[in-house]
């Protein structure tokens, strides 16, 4: 018998439905990215055309995460094994 983590990918991609899941995981993953310190002022809010909005405490760090932005983004892609998230919108 096969193990699910082997036949379960397949499946999602043939269903089309591995670009949404991607887009929820990103958001699960958002704290195991950016870390506890940047965590504590952020609250990833929802993904949407390929777009990443996440809430910031105050204006100081939206500009500390503004110019990680790239970063960030290079790293919750690699975290979900697609290019799921084009942009991080700062809301």
């Amino acid at each position: 018998m096969e193990h699910i983590r082997k036949i379960l990918p397949p499946v999602i991609d043939e269903m089309g439905i591995d670009k949404p899941i991607k887009k929820y995981q990103a958001l699960a993953e958002w704290s195991s990215v950016v870390g506890d310190k940047i965590n504590a002022v952020t609250e990833p809010v929802r993904v949407e055309d390929g777009k990443i909005f996440v809430r910031v405490k105050n204006d100081a760090w939206r500009n500390e995460i503004y110019y990680i932005k790239s970063d960030i983004i290079e790293k919750l892609n690699k975290k979900v094994g697609k290019k799921v998230i084009q942009d991080l919108i700062l809301i």
